[in-house]
């Protein structure tokens, strides 16, 4: 983004301003000539951590624990869409910390398989090979409550938000979770019913479930290309689109035979399993719910939409005005845009009025100083 399009960015109402230290945070890189979001923040944490024996990729945004002593007392844990690769969520991630006052630590964790840690070797074996028991549909939702489990402290309250199949993945944890541990899910682009009779699905299932095999490859024959070379190849292709700063290199740790495996495999499992809506668990956890559907999404359509608001007339559903896409991560604007509609939608429904009150008290404060 130029100096002048970040400046068109800031053109506000003064009187509309709900969180000041954040636009200080965004006026502050155009005035110095530099985009923040194009540099690592300098409490991210970019890892690998064994969840149920896997070594699954984790973005962290902040911590739970100060370096005063201080908890946080609560957290945003995003899951991914397939691939479940989770640096392509950083800007959206970084922008939403930033709404929050870098108040709600934001971390986001990868599905089991879709990153390959950097000290495991690539083999065939690997690579052609899907365990269904570790890295298939129910496998992936226990790998999600195991790490909330295991990293998280009871304490802590979780805002879940899920985008296209961890939409799927966030509905089921909640029956193996406590409900007082879950303060909020938000659920975008929600792929969960009737997957493979979508539009996409009709084209796209096919594919996965008889031709998966030659996307493997061709990726092998992507692997071949030196790394410099290929991040100048996605460039060249997304050339008219202003995407985020984390996406070149997201392309290029997704076309990998690895992650193209995993991620192959788990969609053809999407496409035969995510059917029926399971209204059960709607209707059960109705009161943790948002949804946020496009409307011109081609993976849940907007029927899909006016079905669910129809089955359950209190739900707390919204149909996209903005036409952003399903995949809204890969376009910087709809990434940074998201990340306000979460946020004004989540401080002003859904967290307690002492805890908004004190995160403003500490942006005062902070402009102060």
């Amino acid at each position: 983004m130029n100096k002048f399009r970040a400046l068109v960015g800031l053109t506000l109402n003064v009187k509309s301003i709900k969180n000041p230290k954040a636009i200080f945070l965004r006026m502050a890189p155009v005035l110095n000539g530099t985009n923040h979001r194009k540099q690592k923040y300098p409490d991210t944490v970019d890892s690998f951590v064994d969840v149920g024996g896997v070594s699954t990729h984790l973005v962290q945004i902040g911590q739970l624990a100060e370096p005063n002593g201080k908890k946080n007392r609560f957290l945003i844990l995003v899951i991914p869409g397939n691939p479940g690769v989770p640096t392509f969520y950083e800007d959206f991630m970084r922008e939403l910390y930033d709404q929050s006052g870098r108040q709600i630590p934001v971390w986001a964790l990868g599905h089991a398989g879709h990153t390959r840690p950097p000290d495991k070797s690539l083999s065939f074996s690997d690579v052609f090979s899907a365990n269904e028991k570790t890295y298939g549909l129910e496998a992936q939702i226990d790998h999600k409550v195991t790490f909330i489990r295991e990293y998280i402290p009871p304490d802590v309250k979780i805002i879940l938000i899920g985008h296209s199949i961890g939409c799927y993945f966030i509905l089921n944890v909640l029956d193996k979770l406590p409900a007082h541990h879950i303060q909020r899910c938000f659920l975008l682009f929600p792929t969960i019913e009737r997957m493979a009779i979508s539009p996409n699905g009709l084209n796209l299932t096919p594919v996965f479930r008889y031709l998966r095999w030659l996307i493997v490859l061709l990726a092998f024959f992507c692997i071949l290309i030196p790394v410099p070379l290929r991040q100048m190849i996605i460039r060249f292709i997304y050339r008219k689109v202003a995407y985020p700063s984390c996406m070149v290199s997201s392309i290029v740790t997704t076309v990998t035979p690895w992650t193209v495996n995993f991620s192959t495999f788990l969609a053809k499992i999407e496409m035969n399993k995510v059917t029926t809506l399971q209204k059960d668990l709607v209707s059960r956890h109705l009161d943790k719910l948002s949804l946020y559907y496009g409307a011109s999404d081609l993976w849940c359509p907007v029927e899909y939409y006016n079905e669910m608001v129809e089955e359950f007339p209190t739900i707390d559903a919204r149909l996209c005005e903005l036409n952003m896409k399903h995949s809204f991560v890969m376009v910087e604007r709809e990434g940074l845009k998201m990340a306000e509609i979460l946020w004004q939608w989540l401080h002003l429904q859904h967290l307690p009025k002492s805890f908004i009150d004190e995160v403003r008290g500490k942006e005062m404060n902070g402009l102060k100083h």
